[in-house]
């Protein structure tokens, strides 16, 4: 056995950074301009914190083809656009528990997606909390990932989302061990 390995037996959480570092599990999600940050005090657990970003990765608007074979363009409606943006944050959520239950010998993972929405009452854009969630292995590892709805998933773990279907997500505190 490795000493990295050895480390992490032993609950090291130094460890869990430099396994998380050497792997780099969720970099491909990077090219979504989504950031992660990683952090944990307890080796039953690990706290994931991503920024979404799903204004840059969901497009707002739609192509099809008409009767005639041309392109069409329009704009997406504000539904079908939320609707999108919260499968994509759950998605993105579970996509990252799964990967550090594979990588870590963690009993819980919690993740917390953060947003950048503009604040009309003051005009500037704020980084807010839009989910949270907390996995736990047993539960996840008994979904079956190829039938599920990402943000319906969500019902099987201790979760904050404030989402409406005209407006999207709405500012949430953090679930805590």
């Amino acid at each position: 056995m490795t000493a990295i390995a050895n480390r992490i037996n032993q609950g090291d959480i130094d460890a869990y950074f430099e396994v998380i570092e050497e792997f780099g599990p969720l970099e491909d999600l990077v090219e979504f301009g989504s950031g992660f940050e990683f952090a944990a005090d307890n080796p039953d657990e690990i706290h994931v914190s991503v920024d979404v970003n799903a204004q840059t990765v969901i497009p707002g608007k739609e192509l099809s083809l008409t009767k005639t074979g041309k392109l069409s363009e329009k704009a997406m409606t504000k539904t079908k656009y939320y609707d999108l943006a919260q499968d994509y944050v759950c998605s993105c959520a579970l996509r990252i528990a799964r990967d550090m239950f594979a990588l870590l010998p963690v009993k819980f993972v919690f993740v917390h997606a953060y947003e950048e929405q503009l604040d009309r009452a003051t005009g500037h854009v704020e980084k807010i909390l839009v989910l949270s969630v907390k996995y736990d292995r047993d539960t996840l590892n008994g979904l079956h990932f190829t039938k599920l709805d990402p943000s319906e998933a969500l019902e099987n773990f201790p979760h904050e989302m404030s989402f409406k279907k005209t407006k999207g997500f709405a500012e949430v505190e953090p679930i805590l061990p």
